[in-house]
């Protein structure tokens, strides 16, 4: 079953600013030797290609260049561009992207294509703002970049026009679903911990547990630890100190801990001290910070209700799926590949 994944619009716009601008810096998203002479000029002949037809609506080459400088800018500011050729053991990271673009501009058009069903058009306010984003696209990279992947203002503006309109069907399919999250459902709290590990790694890579006579003095330490943190005035600093986990400081609900990590924090009080608690990894001494972090539990209210959306419209879009017959001109999607101007500039320096 395909993934569905909401884009909400103003987040796609703020992601696509970041992308535009790092087009004009370094991002160049090439295709194969078909798309250019044998003198480097554009063969602008690609740009009507059609890449995927779905159901009776077209993707072009230039609008499929949208999604992939956006998703490029995007990874490329995380990872770099080495991640493209990264080996995911049997198929290269460029390639596990490329498949989900795909699955996202065949849900934009999908979706999208049922506006009616719920009576949604674009305003007069949205066409202003869909206009605004587009030339701020348009203007924000290169002219090189603009000539190469043939983008104009009318592909970029059916780009957003299409994404709102996405949005519009989401918001309108999902607004009767449950809004009413509990307090207890959703609870948050905040605490602060010192581990001592039971585990370690063998030569191997595995992780092996200690022997009984090297679990013997994890416990003599953490015991020690313990009396220290009964008396101490800054928690904090001692598990910074002493603590075996990456962090100290963890916010969190029910069913996201280990079952005895997680009953300790829930039974506690602002400024209480647990006694020792074992789980798999160790010995935990715990500290209360907040036994109900309203603002970490809020942002959980609202991740429940988006899982809660996600959850009916996907359910929602699997009905529609089927009815779209899918067509890839595999000679013009196989051409395209992630390749950035900071690749290419350090292959040629070795």
């Amino acid at each position: 079953m395909k993934k569905f994944k909401k884009i909400i619009y103003l987040g796609l716009l703020s992601a696509f600013m970041m992308s535009a601008v790092a087009c004009s810096k370094d991002t160049t998203q090439n295709t194969s030797d078909e798309s250019t002479s044998a003198a480097g000029e554009v063969d602008n002949s690609l740009f009507d290609e059609v890449v995927v037809t779905i159901g009776d609506q077209e993707i072009k080459y230039s609008e499929a260049m949208i999604y992939f400088n956006l998703i490029q800018a995007q990874y490329e500011s995380y990872y770099g561009p080495e991640i493209w050729t990264y080996d995911l053991g049997g198929q290269t990271f460029g390639d596990m992207v490329k498949q989900e673009i795909m699955s996202m501009m065949t849900q934009t058009k999908v979706i999208s294509d049922h506006a009616a069903d719920y009576n949604v058009t674009i305003t007069e306010d949205d066409e202003a703002l869909i206009k605004q984003y587009a030339n701020e696209l348009y203007t924000g990279i290169t002219e090189e970049d603009r000539t190469r992947l043939g983008i104009t203002e009318e592909i970029a503006e059916q780009f957003y026009r299409d994404n709102k309109l996405y949005e519009k069907v989401y918001d309108a399919a999902t607004m009767d679903v449950d809004t009413e999250v509990s307090d207890e459902e959703a609870k948050q709290v905040t605490v602060q911990h010192l581990l001592i590990k039971t585990q370690k790694t063998d030569a191997a890579g595995a992780t092996v547990d200690f022997t009984e006579a090297e679990k013997a003095e994890a416990l003599k330490k953490a015991q020690d630890l313990l009396a220290q943190a009964k008396e101490t005035d800054d928690f904090y600093a001692l598990a910074e100190a002493n603590t075996e986990d990456s962090s100290v400081e963890y916010t969190f609900g029910k069913g996201e801990m280990v079952a005895e990590f997680e009953e300790a924090a829930f039974a506690m009080k602002p400024g209480d001290i647990s006694e020792l608690v074992e789980t798999e990894y160790g010995y935990h001494i715990l500290y209360c910070v907040s036994d109900f972090d309203e603002d970490a539990t809020l942002e959980k209210k609202e991740e429940i209700i988006t899982t809660r959306q996600n959850a009916a419209f996907q359910e929602l879009y699997e009905t529609w799926e089927p009815n779209y017959e899918v067509k890839v001109n595999d000679e013009v999607w196989d051409a395209i590949t992630f390749e950035s101007a900071t690749t290419e500039e350090s292959d040629a320096a070795t």
